[in-house]
This record gives C-alpha cells, structure tokens and sequence, in this order.
C-alpha cells in the first residue's frame, strides 16, 4: 500500500512498525540458555567419544575432512595475536578477501557499495561480491543485513566467544546451497569454555578511539557445557577534516580541484560563468561590483565522516547436555545490536532566484532571474544518517546415534535482522517556496555569507528540513536433519555418505517514510511492500560420499593414499524454481609430506529479497554526473534497485592444490591453491555507474534523449525520491541502474601460503605469508556485449596481488608477532592517461605479555596485549577517485591505531 500520511519522522532509536527484534528480547532468552548451566549434576552421563566427531567446513560427514577444497583456518592464536577488534576486521586481513562491496569505510558505486546506507560490512572472497559470499554459524545461515539483505556481516559474533574460523575458498553450493560462489566463511562458537575472562580494550587513533569490553564465562562438566559471552564495542566517528587526503581538492598531488561551486557563501551563475559572492556579508544592498571574479568552492567532504560512529552490542550463548549416551540436546542463541550515526555531505544546488525575492540580484542588468550555486552547510550543517541493525538467531539441535555406526543430527532455528537508515535532507519544494517568498522577514536569502551572520529566519530553515527514513525486517525459519555413516568396507577404508534435507522460509518486510520531495516537510509520503512483501520457501535435498580408494593397505609407489569425494545438492525455490549443483573433489598423497588435491563443482547465488523488491529498492534519484574532464556536470534521473523477474546466478568452478610438508625440514608447510571461476547471469546494476557516459558498453542503460512525457511519467512514480519541482528543461539523461541477470564474471589465480615453525633456546619462532595473486578478471556488463578485459588490477576492480606476512616469537611468558601487508599497484583507468597509483604496504605489530606474573602467582592469569596497525602511520597511494584523493577499497583512512587490551581468566 501507499499513500500520504501526515506524522513526524520517526527517531533512530524508536521501533518501528514491522514488530521489530529489540536486543532485550534477546537478552532474555540468551540468559535463560545460560542459566541452564546451573543444572544438576545428575543430569551428566559418560560422554561418548562419537558425539564429540568434529565437522569441519566443506564436508557433511562427520570425522572426515573436506576432500579437495582448500580450507583457511584462523584459531584461537591467530585471532588473539591479530589485533583486530572485531570478526570483520579479522577476516580481511586474508589476502584473498576484497574490500569491495558492502563495508563502512567507503560508499562507492562499486559492487552496490553504495547501497549500503547502513554503514554495515560484508565478507567478499574472490572479489565477486559479498552476496556471494556465504556467512555461517556454526555450519547454520542467519538472516542476511543490509535494507536489500545484501551481506552478512560476522562482526555479529565478537572474536572473544569465536573459537575458531574456517574459510572455504571454493564453491560450496553443493553442500550449503546458495550464495557459496566465492567461497564460505563458517564461525564456530567456544563451547568448552571453563572458567570466567573478563577483558578491556582502548584504542585511539589521531582524532578517533574505540572502547570495548567483554566477558565470557563457562562450565564443563561430565556429559555437558555451557558458555555465555557478551560484548560492547564503541567506535566514535572520524572526520574527513581530520584526514588530509581525504579531500576533492587534489592540487598538492598534482591533480585537479574538483571541489564543487555549491558553497557557502555561494556563487552567482550566468551561463557557464560564475561570480562569487563575497564574504563577510548579509546580503542585503549586494552589487554586481562587489562579486568576485573567481568562484567559491567547497569541498563535498568537509564536515563529512571517513568512517562512521560505531556502537554494538553482542551476546552469545551455546549450551549442551547429553540426554543419554546416544543422545544429545544443544542449543545456541545470538543477538547484536549495532547503532551508527554518520556525517555526509551538506544539501546543496543550484537554485533560481526571481526579482519578488527581497534579496535578488544579478549581474546582469534587467535579468528576470538568476541561478545560485549554494550549500546549506553553514546554514543546515552536514546531514546526519544514524540508525540500527539488530540480528540476533534462536536454534536448539539434536545429535544422536543410530546402532553402532551411523549419526544424525536435527535442528530448528529462527532469525531476524532489523534494519533502519534515518537520514536527513532538504525539501526542495520548500526551497522553492522560500525563494518566492516576497516577505523579507521570512525570505530565503542565498547572498548571504551564512559563516559570518543568521542569514535566515530559523522559522525559515525548520520548514527546509526533511528526511528519508528506510526500514526492513528480514526473517528466515530453517528446519534440517542429516545422516550420515559407512555402507561399505572397501581395501582402504569405508565409504561414508551423509544424507539430509532442509527446509527454510524468508520473507522480507519493507517500508519508508520521507518529506524531502512532497510539497512542505510537514506532509511525509509512506510506502511499503505489505501488498507485494517478497517471500520464499525453499526446500533442499542433498547427499555426499567420502571415498577411500587407496589407503595404508592398498598403498602402491606414488599412491600412498587416494580419495574421493563426491555431492550433490538440489533446492526447489518457491520463486524462481528448481537448480541442483555437483561437486567432485580427490585427495591425492603421492609421498609422505605431500599432497596433491583438486575439486570441480557448480554453484549458485540466488536473487535476494532486496533484489526482488521494487519497493524496497526501486528508488529513483536524481543526482550529478561527473563528465569526462572530471568537472562537467550534467543532471538526469537514475533508476535503482529490486527488479522483479531475477533469476539465479550460475557459476562453475575449479581448483586445484599442492601442499608440501618436507620430512627433512620439520615444521614447513607450503601450499599452492589455484583457481578458477566462470561466473553466469550475474546481478549486476551497469547503470549505476557515475562513469556511465564514459563507458560504451553500458550505453544500453543509458538514455540520454529521453522525452519530457517520459521524465513526467518517472517523477509520477511512487518510488521517485528527487525534487518533483527539478525543472523538466535541466534533465539530460535517463539511467537504468536497477539489478539484471546482466553479466559474466571470468577469474582465475592461485593462492600461495609458506608457514615455518622452530624452536630456539630463546623461544618458538614462526615465520608465514599469505598471498592471493589472480591471473585474469574479465568481465561481461551486459548480454550483448563481449567480455570485457584489461579489468583486473584497475581502481574500483580486485588487485593483482595481495600478501600478508609474519614473523612471530613465543617465549614462556611473552608473545611479540610483526606483520606487514601488501597491495600492489594499480591503474587508474577511469582517466584516460591510466596513471598508476602506487603499491601500499604497511606493518602491524602485536605483543602479549602475561603481566599478572610480576604481582604474583595469585596473578598469573592477568595479560596486556598491545596491538599497533600501521605502525609507520602511512598515508594511503594518491588516485583521482572519482572526486576523491584515495581509495578506501584499498586503504584504510584510519591510520596508525594503537589498542591495549587486559584480559583476567578465574
């Protein structure tokens, strides 16, 4: 439904109408899961070796390992010698995931980044988006984040309760359906936890800090666990202003001043020439005399926030009893909540003044009008987009046997992300009706120099200020059970298959209120989804087998062992139909200390809701377009957003490795993963591009001679989000930036690990690098077009080479790693003199010391731990990035961080 409703715009932190999850709600349950802990001691019985079988990511047996993927590991070490503050932050410093997409450093149109008004993050292995990109938990989905339910984000779950993360950096969709083309990220929560540990962190940087502190506690007892964790992390915002290259104006690089004419005071505009108005002054009894020849600028970024405010929440809880020695009852519960707030630029335009306005003036003698390049920043102040994501996940699971050798599991889970984006605008239709305001008390007087004098009535500017406050609520129900054991004796062991089925249900409510472009902020326009709300069941089966071919007493030279591995899983969606994905993988061990590994397979991402939804995302803007020269603007409406009609996205894939462990030098590992992906009927949004008019391929979506019934008939639309006043005449272009099955992606690379450890009379020493380097990107925008090379290694594409190494020594009481990452160089091939932009490496450093032992044995459990990134404080490489200085795909604005953490264990 839709409709216009008058009301006030609802606070950030106030619920919303679509029954919200509040972290109270969680609280209580999560509690209660912990209490459980406190159970009788009757109740343990003799834990049955069997029912503690590990399952590791990529495989559904029980014991076995995944047969041909490659599988990354960060345990409890890597994780605490890290430094990172969060789980997000902990998985991209793996070579092999790409800072493009969703993430709070950065709102390009890169991969829908901008789309993310949330300041959320996302993990994106392989650079093919983090929609692609499959989170778990404890090997079970959980309700994507996102307003379009575009990402996962596993800062959710706060390192202190993670035990450890595996990473599947091959297509998985044949064991976990779904968004598993890059790879899956799978977070196994602490369980045996014993004991309490408290911790405190603070870390600042130049002009930001970050607080965060946590606990967790747990108690193992025969037959059973339980673990409760909480966590609070506080980021507070940091300035672009506090950041020199954070800026438009690119001349102390040698680049251009691209900073814009809308300013403050503001500048006159006759045809192409601008006058700028004075400083210093009212505005009142202004001549053409006193204008300046030379224009105002301003920057789009003063005032604007590199990376915004932070606040989350976290708690966690597991709880496990065995019921009896077959039988075993476990239950899990999470929530988060995450509030932000964020600057961005000031409301600005250009705005035409008339003679009835008390203040007019122009250069130009007799003139009827004039134009008025103008910001609101002195007047307004910046916008401020604050809101909210709360997640949280419900599931209780049983495991149980079945005679001597088969197992099972069984599970129901529910979960819920919430979503608000409260962001602040201005009514240009009010705007409009100040300017032809003929009283001069009550006037909109654009003359005046706002820095230096209350340039308008405050009655004047409340009646200006609008706003756009965009809410969703995704929910997902999920039911599986899995089998799994051996069928047959074979010379080199047993085959074991696994067996199951599951079915989940999501559906995505959606719905905004603004005033920004009705006739007067107090009239607040209302749309929903309620009519057309996207749902879907989807129902799965699947199987897999773990084939011994060649083991200890079937060895031959050069096959000491052989294995196979063989799955399949088929999904029915409710939407779009049906799609089943193979997977073949072998395990090859020629010698001792070798092993040679391969898998091929199919994948799958299916449309999200968001994608679907033409309500939640089939917005229309109108914005700027950045011409060729970097300075030309021309204005037009672009399209964005869900597209009914969507299909799944289809990949093939394959790998294939090496990992070496010589005999002769223990402690070695060395392995070589490569890959290669062919990527079908991708999402993409190709309009949506700010360089659209520079790129032929994507002139399908570009209409730059649309008809004035045609523009009319766009600005009729609900969904429309500019100025319905935008002069007809002003409007150039038409752009389609919604979402089709519109590409082909075609990657390939290898990545590349080393590991050494050692013992010296003075301590454990490790030595290790990681390095994810891709031999080819090539990309297909749309169907007509041919693929698309010379992609790979450009701004706004992945990067040729990323590598993170170590070097680390462990005494008895101390710990002290150094790291030093690496990003190569790159094009700048969005200007047509393809400047290089530089490499980019920077050093971390972390130390632990178990400080508690200098105040006594009673003490012992008491450690510091300082953790410095970019120790050398660095700046990031210059590139015109469009009308920004640097890359935040590939640097951090932040800076050098340094953090101390105490933590005590009793």
């Amino acid at each position: 439904m839709q409709g216009t409703t008058q009301h006030q715009p609802r606070q950030a932190d106030q619920p919303f109408n679509l029954r919200p999850m509040r972290i109270s709600h969680l609280v209580a349950v999560l509690c209660a899961s912990g209490m459980l802990g406190a159970m009788p001691a009757a109740l343990a019985q003799d834990a049955p070796a069997k029912m503690d079988s590990v399952v590791v990511t990529g495989t559904l047996i029980r014991g076995a390992a995944p047969v041909g993927a490659p599988v990354a590991k960060l345990d409890r070490e890597a994780i605490e010698k890290s430094g990172a503050a969060t789980t997000t932050d902990l998985l991209r410093l793996l070579p092999q995931v790409q800072n493009l997409g969703a993430t709070d450093s950065h709102n390009s149109n890169t991969q829908n980044a901008n789309q993310n008004i949330t300041s959320g993050s996302g993990i994106n292995l392989r650079g093919l988006g983090p929609e692609s990109t499959l989170t778990l938990v404890n090997g079970v989905r959980m309700a994507p984040g996102g307003l379009a339910a575009q990402y996962t984000d596993p800062a959710t779950i706060p390192p202190l309760a993670v035990e450890r993360i595996e990473v599947i950096t091959d297509g998985g969709s044949a064991t976990y359906g779904s968004d598993a083309v890059g790879g899956v990220v799978n977070i196994r929560l602490r369980k045996r936890f014993d004991g309490v540990q408290v911790s405190a962190r603070h870390g600042v940087a130049e002009d930001m800090h970050q607080t965060q502190v946590g606990a967790i506690a747990g108690r193992n007892w025969e037959g059973g666990n339980v673990m409760f964790a909480i966590d609070k992390n506080k980021r507070s915002r940091l300035s672009s202003d506090n950041r020199a290259f954070y800026t438009d104006d690119m001349r102390p690089w040698g680049g251009p001043d691209l900073r814009s004419f809308n300013a403050s005071p503001g500048n006159i505009q006759v045809g192409s020439t601008r006058y700028g108005i004075p400083a210093g002054q009212d505005g009142r009894g202004l001549t053409a005399a006193r204008l300046s020849s030379t224009p105002n600028r301003l920057s789009i970024y003063r005032g604007r926030d590199a990376l915004p405010e932070q606040d989350r929440l976290s708690i966690v809880t597991a709880f496990s009893q065995e019921l009896s020695p077959t039988l075993r009852l476990n239950l899990e519960a999470f929530g988060s909540e995450r509030k932000y707030e964020r600057f961005s630029d000031p409301s600005s335009g250009s705005y035409t003044v008339r003679p009835a306005n008390p203040f007019f003036m122009s250069p130009v003698a007799g003139a009827t009008s004039t134009v008025v390049n103008y910001s609101w920043i002195n007047d307004i102040g910046n916008n401020l987009s604050q809101g909210h994501e709360r997640t949280g996940r419900i599931m209780a699971g049983l495991d149980f046997d079945i005679g001597t050798d088969w197992s099972g599991n069984a599970y129901v889970a529910t979960s819920r992300t919430d979503e608000k984006s409260l962001s602040g605008n201005i009514n240009g239709n009010a705007v409009n009706a100040a300017l032809a305001d003929t009283n001069a008390a009550t006037a909109l007087n654009l003359f005046c120099d706002a820095a230096a004098f209350q340039c308008n009535n405050p009655a004047t500017i409340a009646k200006l200020i609008a706003f756009n406050d965009r809410n969703s609520s995704y929910k997902m129900h999920d039911v599986g059970m899995k089998f799994d054991g051996p069928v047959l004796s074979l010379p080199a062991g047993k085959l074991r298959v696994a067996v199951g089925g599951e079915i989940h249900k999501d559906e995505m409510a959606y719905y905004e209120d603004r005033n920004n472009s009705t006739p007067n902020n107090s009239t607040v326009f209302h749309i929903d989804n309620s009519r057309s709300m996207p749902k879907r069941t989807v129902k799965s089966l699947y199987a897999e087998a773990n084939v011994p071919v060649v083991g200890k007493a079937n060895a031959m030279p050069f096959v000491e062992r052989l294995d196979l591995s063989l799955a399949i899983r088929a999904d029915d969606y409710s939407d779009f139909g049906f799609t089943s994905n193979p997977k073949a993988g072998i395990d090859w061990v020629p010698v001792s200390g070798m092993k040679v590994y391969a898998t091929y397979g199919t994948a799958f991402r299916a449309p999200t809701l968001g994608d679907l939804d033409p309500i939640n995302a089939g917005l229309i803007n109108v914005v700027d377009r950045i011409g060729a020269d970097g300075r030309t603007q021309t204005r037009g409406i672009v399209l964005l957003g869900g597209r009914e009609g969507l299909g799944p996205e289809t990949a093939d894939i394959t790998t294939f490795g090496l990992n070496v462990k010589p005999a002769a030098l223990k402690g070695l590992s060395l392995t070589a993963d490569f890959f290669k992906v062919d990527y079908q009927d991708r999402i993409l949004t190709p309009g949506n591009d700010q360089a659209i008019f520079q790129k032929p391929e994507l002139s399908p979506y570009l209409n730059t001679t649309p008809t004035v019934a045609q523009l009319q008939a766009l600005m009729a639309q609900p969904t429309f989000t500019g100025n319905t006043q935008e002069p007809i005449a002003g409007l150039r272009f038409v752009a389609d930036g919604r979402r089709y099955n519109a590409g082909v992606v075609k990657t390939s690379g290898v990545d590349l690990s080393a590991r050494y450890d050692w013992t010296t009379g003075f301590g454990r020493m490790t030595a290790a690098a990681n390095a994810n380097y891709i031999f080819n990107y090539k990309q297909q925008f749309t169907p007509t077009t041919p693929l698309v090379g010379g992609l790979l290694n450009t701004l706004n594409n992945p990067v040729r080479l990323r590598a993170r190494a170590e070097l680390g020594w462990t005494g008895q009481d101390a710990r002290v790693t150094a790291f030093a990452n690496f990003t190569n160089a790159y094009t700048n091939a969005t200007l047509a003199t393809r400047p290089t932009v530089g490499s980019y490496t920077t050093f971390d450093l972390t130390a632990q010391y178990d400080i508690g032992k200098l105040f006594g044995e009673q003490y012992k459990e008491l450690r510091a731990a300082l953790s410095v990134q970019n120790l050398l404080d660095r700046d990031p490489p210059y590139v015109q990035n469009a009308t920004l200085a640097f890359d935040p795909q590939n640097a951090s604005a932040m800076g050098r961080f340094a953090s101390l953490t105490l933590s005590y264990k009793f």
